[in-house]
């Protein structure tokens, strides 16, 4: 059977969700949402997730939903707002959320998935952002007949995703910073550092490598540029401070583009530079926007240093999550005709934007 694949965009800065659909054939944009709309063939009618009888018509009578999510960790900013907004969002319905963490290992991951299958769960959301090592999972949840949820991973159908593109994240930041290179170091840069833990998967090398090419939009002859990538552990900010730190002594006087993410690796990236008197030959991002990025650019701002280096994150407004999951679990238990792929656009917020965006943090 065909199901409608309709993808609507929302301003992130709203708070409205986005969804964008693959192979779209038409685009209409009112206020800041565009929807594209594509049709598909299911792969097999009866693995659907919304074609479980048995999960549409529990939904439908009223009953408080089980949902199983795994996802990394609750110390890194955006997991948690991740968690919290979906405890939030499912204490609201008065649903029962059965959360596990797996800290990026498999075993856990498949341990997780069996407690999940053996509770009952009507609906499983993956949090994990590991997209080879959770695909086994979604294709054996079809077989289950458990409908299958990704955050920001590219899935195949009947399993569902919902976030942001990968390459989209890298072109907004690459985008982001190529302007600003552009403007105060007339469109040239000497070097250019990729930072976070790439051991994780192809998913976070993507975000960080794919910002190249937008940076060549703005800057010249970027092909050309050293680029440099430090392999650190998302919880380790010691470590993350001494590899910059080396890196910068190892190029003094140097023009240098960083990447990084999470924000918590990049707060202690940019300490780094600052402690070793180089905010003026380096500019970069972060990622999540989290408080520790908020408050770095509110002191930036309020201080007028307008060449400090972390100059922007991507928001994704995580803590947002919640209530869009939700409303798509709901929507697939009941067998409603839902996206399977559900597509945040990023923005990226820093010291240049901060209070258009967060006008209470003034």
């Amino acid at each position: 059977m065909k199901r409608k694949v309709i993808s609507i965009i929302m301003g992130i800065a709203l708070f409205a969700m986005a969804m964008t659909g693959c192979g779209s054939s038409q685009e209409t944009t009112t206020e800041g949402t565009a929807v594209e709309s594509t049709e598909q063939e299911a792969a097999t009618e009866g693995t659907e997730a919304g074609d479980s009888g048995q999960t549409a018509e529990a939904n439908a009578d009223g009953k408080a939903l089980k949902i199983g999510y795994y996802g990394i960790d609750t110390t890194q900013a955006f997991f948690k707002d991740v968690y919290d907004g979906l405890q939030k969002a499912c204490d609201e319905r008065g649903w029962e959320l059965n959360a596990q963490f797996t800290n990026y290992d498999p075993v856990k991951m498949r341990s997780a998935y069996d407690q999940f299958k053996a509770m009952g769960v009507d609906i499983i959301i993956d949090g994990n952002a590991m997209q080879d090592i959770i695909l086994p999972f979604a294709q054996e949840a079809a077989n289950d007949g458990i409908p299958y949820l990704g955050l920001h991973v590219d899935l195949p159908e009947p399993a569902y995703t919902y976030g942001t593109a990968n390459t989209d994240m890298g072109k907004a930041v690459g985008e982001f910073i190529g302007q600003q290179v552009k403007d105060e170091w007339r469109a040239k840069t000497d070097l250019i550092l990729h930072l976070c833990t790439f051991t994780t998967g192809p998913e976070i090398t993507e975000r960080l490598t794919s910002a190249v090419p937008a940076l060549g939009e703005y800057v010249s002859d970027v092909d050309y540029v050293k680029q440099i990538k430090i392999d650190a552990d998302a919880g380790d900010t010691q470590a993350v401070y001494q590899q910059v730190s080396d890196a910068l002594s190892a190029n003094p006087g140097k023009k240098i583009v960083m990447f990084c993410q999470p924000d918590d690796m990049a707060n202690a990236e940019f300490y780094a530079v600052e402690a070793a008197v180089r905010s003026a030959d380096v500019m970069g991002t972060g990622s999540d926007c989290s408080a520790v990025a908020t408050d770095y650019f509110k002191a930036a701002i309020d201080s007028q240093n307008t060449t400090a280096p972390w100059r922007g994150s991507i928001y994704l407004g995580a803590i947002n999550y919640g209530e869009a999951l939700c409303d798509l679990c709901e929507k697939i238990t009941a067998g409603e005709e839902v996206p399977y792929v559900n597509t945040l656009v990023p923005e990226v917020v820093g010291i240049n934007n901060l209070y258009d965006v967060f006008p209470e943090l003034k």
